[in-house]
């Protein structure tokens, strides 16, 4: 069934993921409208660095939907960037800061387990 959905599901998943590039251009307004902010420029250059990062990735899950030849590496990387921006999130769960942070782990994290599942049940085919 994955297999069959998987050029859709990393469509949709690559859509959301570039969504940070709004952080890219106007990093204060979109830090504000998850609760948080920002007036270090240092970090400034930080969230905008991470925004253009994250829609990244979320172009690259773009275009391995439509090539199946780069789509296992793009989803392993992906997984990898993800999962350890969960693991970060869970263990500041409790930590007002990161409170604007919450919906984003959850959606990694549903991320996390289908591309893992989608490549364990690619890697038990070859």
């Amino acid at each position: 069934m994955l297999e069959r959905h998987i050029a859709k599901l990393l469509t949709i998943t690559g859509a959301v993921s570039l969504t940070p590039l709004l952080q890219y251009f106007a990093p204060a307004l979109n830090l504000q409208l998850n609760g948080m902010a920002l007036t270090d420029d240092t970090g400034l250059l930080f969230a905008r660095h991470w925004g253009l990062m994250a829609a990244c990735f979320g172009a690259l899950l773009i275009y391995a939907a439509r090539n199946a030849t780069v789509r296992r590496p793009i989803m392993l990387a992906a997984l990898v960037e993800k999962l350890g921006l969960v693991a970060l999130i869970v263990l500041g769960w409790n930590t007002p800061a990161l409170a604007g942070m919450h919906l984003a782990a959850v959606f990694d994290g549903a991320c996390v387990v289908l591309y893992a599942a989608y490549l364990l049940h690619t890697q038990a085919r070859a």
